[in-house]
């Protein structure tokens, strides 16, 4: 079964800059671009992992998960908390308890997919894409 990962964050670039690390790999993506409409989206469809930014306008990612959590079918679900920023140490001990991974932006792809496959499982390669005969 592919993996649904749900990428969350207010940068368009940021969410591309996911979505072409992660295009290598069998994966279903589902973007949104704030907190709010992440959470709609993960009530609609439950994905296996959300990547969230902590940083976002109307609701911050730290509040998200907060919700996450507190919801039946989406307590379980991983999250990677992408910041920019330095993080108190003990609010990010305290996210950890919660099932929360934390990496640091610019997202590095060895560390982005280091993390899935030990939070998810490993991800298996995007099957090829038949060549298209070029007609002459």
């Amino acid at each position: 079964m592919r993996p649904l990962i749900l990428v969350i964050d207010d940068m368009k670039d940021e969410r591309k800059l996911v979505r072409l690390l992660l295009r290598q790999y069998d994966c279903e993506l589902m973007e949104a671009s704030n907190a709010l409409e992440g959470l709609a989206a993960a009530r609609k469809r439950v994905p296996t992992l959300v990547i969230i930014d902590h940083s976002m306008p109307q609701m911050t990612g730290y509040d998200a998960v907060a919700e996450l959590r507190q919801d039946a079918l989406l307590s379980r679900v991983p999250v990677v908390m992408l910041s920019s920023r330095k993080f108190d140490p003990d609010f990010k001990g305290y996210m950890s308890l919660q099932g929360v991974t934390f990496l640091s932006k610019p997202v590095q792809a060895s560390a982005l997919v280091g993390t899935l496959n030990a939070l998810i499982g490993p991800l298996a390669p995007a099957p090829k894409k038949a060549a298209v005969p070029c007609r002459v």
